[in-house]
């Protein structure tokens, strides 16, 4: 079973995502709040997290980490209150970095918050291989140099094998080349 669910998110609001993380009308008003909340505060919140992250990944004795692209929003933990919000319509999607572990390749939000949230964990020894595909599943040939297409997502496809069954991850990115650029190293992040 795979450890993201793709099937509510769809490939424009993926491309949306990544492109603009937060509408202009939203990060005026959470810039103002932001500014107003900070008067008040002395502690550098993004240092805090980055600092809280760092110390997550000391803990774990990460080998390197790297941006791999957006995943669906994770569905909140059993027993967690009930926010009272209107319900979106589609499923969000959030930011992800994997992070190379001795024996394991693990995914953690990539967000200003002490807390660190892992996603989800796979053996490396698992790993099979990865492609660059776009929305439709049809390969993407690996670009000569940068580009930064808009026209469509890339997904980039992890593919491990899962107590025996052959499974995969999706991580969309805004173009071919930064999708390739994880794709790499996702491979690479495979044990012998």
């Amino acid at each position: 079973m795979p450890l993201f669910d793709w099937s509510d998110l769809d490939a424009w609001g993926v491309l949306r995502a990544v492109m603009f993380p937060t509408s202009p009308s939203d990060a005026a008003a959470a810039r103002i709040a932001t500014d107003t909340f900070r008067a008040g505060v002395q502690a550098d919140e993004a240092a805090e997290a980055k600092l809280a992250r760092s110390r997550w990944l000391e803990r774990h004795d990460a080998e390197s980490t790297f941006p791999c692209g957006v995943v669906p929003e994770p569905e909140p933990p059993a027993g967690a209150p009930r926010l009272n919000v209107v319900p979106s319509l589609r499923t969000k999607p959030v930011p992800v970095m994997a992070v190379v572990l001795s024996a394991d390749l693990a995914f953690i939000l990539e967000q200003d918050s002490q807390d660190v949230v892992e996603l989800g964990r796979l053996p490396r020894g698992a790993i099979r291989d990865s492609d660059v595909v776009d929305p439709a599943g049809v390969h993407l040939p690996e670009p000569i140099h940068e580009t930064f297409e808009l026209d469509r997502p890339a997904l980039a496809v992890l593919r491990w094998s899962n107590a025996g069954v052959d499974d995969e991850e999706r991580f969309a990115f805004r173009s071919a080349w930064l999708a390739w650029k994880a794709a790499r190293k996702l491979a690479r992040a495979r044990q012998g």
